[in-house]
């Protein structure tokens, strides 16, 4: 009980000196290392008067009509409208915009609808996010701003990443906080470590008789070396402490798939672009997370009358029109994937399976209303998640 309240404790007093600023000591006040420890991040430097057009454009497209807006561009970063401030004469108020990204984030953990399907009385599961595929970062000490790309493994999911739409770009919070934490990683990153490692000790300690699994990545990727490290620091450290937590990721980027580290659960995303998938040794030997074409499984749901919506059960997932359409799809998915259909498992049979030995099983995810169990059991190769 001692150490509950001195966690908590411990928490609170991080916190307020967090958003009063003075965690920020003397040599955190460096300029990002971009030739050393983050040379390996793709980036484009933006200058001011170039961001302020862009911010303009992002205010001009939400005047128009839906219909007509222009769709943002894989290259150039979200942000939303509501976070870009004015003067009083109507100008952009860039010095209030960039206090505003580059101020504390709320929290460095979050839970996300997925996440809290994963959670039961004996896993509590739990993410941090980045922005998905490019991320905009003001280097504090050179006062340069960046375009950087935060998943340089993207290949044909770039055209339809989930966590550019739906709530990562409708609420304003979620865009303010993803861009806070990216520029507390490159800005600060032994102090985004320190930070992140505490969230995750207090929620470890709140929950003792509970396995924590962390996602890291909930959007974006390991962009960088540095940031893997830091993933695998702080799992390795927490573990060492004796608190039951566990990492995984989704990724994109051959070398950390290739990198069969215990303290990391990887799951290769398939719709990377080529130049990663050349990096992967054995990818049959590899947990794989597929993207499943909404053709192979939307006919075996039942619709409402519009027909476009799927009608949900009382968890919130899809009901498939015939008794045998987990049979039917299972079949399908071990014909175009080339695996057998025999391994292949609901989500709700994956739950009531014992773990077993690596790379065994298989396991299907509907569009809506199941967790993310798949990913982080070794047992699992296969996660096809249905399309949504």
């Amino acid at each position: 009980m001692d150490k509950y309240k001195n966690a908590i404790l411990f928490e609170e007093i991080t916190r307020m000196k967090m958003l009063s600023g003075e965690m920020i000591t003397e040599e955190e006040l460096n300029e990002i290392d971009w030739e050393g420890e983050f040379a390996d991040v793709s980036k484009k430097c933006i200058m001011g008067p170039a961001l302020v057009e862009y911010l303009n454009t992002i205010l001009d497209n939400q005047e128009k009509k839906p219909k007509d807006r222009e769709k943002l561009s894989p290259d150039k970063p979200y942000i939303h409208n509501k976070r870009i401030p004015k003067t009083a004469s109507g100008e952009i108020d860039i010095d209030s915009f960039i206090k505003n990204i580059t101020s504390m984030p709320n929290k460095l953990i979050s839970v996300n609808d997925k996440m809290k399907k994963s959670t039961d009385g004996g896993v509590i599961s739990v993410n941090i996010g980045i922005p998905a595929l490019r991320g905009l970062v003001y280097d504090i000490e050179n006062s340069q701003f960046y375009f950087v790309n935060t998943c340089p493994g993207a290949g044909a999911c770039a055209t339809i990443c989930y966590a550019r739409k739906g709530s990562y770009v409708l609420y304003p919070d979620v865009f303010v906080n993803q861009t806070r934490i990216l520029n507390l990683l490159l800005n600060y990153p032994a102090r985004f470590e320190k930070l992140l490692k505490n969230e995750l000790e207090v929620v470890a300690v709140k929950n003792p008789d509970a396995v924590i699994e962390f996602r890291w990545n909930d959007a974006g990727d390991f962009f960088t070396k540095k940031y893997l490290q830091i993933a695998l620091n702080i799992t390795k450290e927490l573990k060492a402490e004796g608190y039951n937590v566990k990492s995984y990721a989704y990724t994109k980027m051959g070398d950390v798939v290739n990198l069969s580290d215990p303290d990391m659960v990887v799951n290769f995303s398939t719709d990377a672009n080529k130049r990663e998938r050349s990096k992967i040794k054995n990818l049959e030997d590899k947990k794989q997370a597929e993207t499943v074409p909404k053709e192979l499984f939307d006919d075996l749901y039942l619709k409402d009358d519009s027909k476009r919506n799927y009608v949900l059960d009382d968890k919130g997932r899809p009901v498939y029109a015939k008794e045998n359409g987990a049979e039917i799809l299972k079949s399908r998915l071990g014909l175009t994937y080339n695996v057998d259909p025999q391994t292949i498992l609901t989500y709700d049979e994956l739950i009531k399976t014992p773990e077993g030995q690596p790379l065994q099983y298989n396991v299907m995810i509907a569009p809506k209303g199941e967790g993310d169990i798949g990913a982080q059991r070794a047992d699992v190769k296969y996660s096809f998640l249905l399309f949504h």
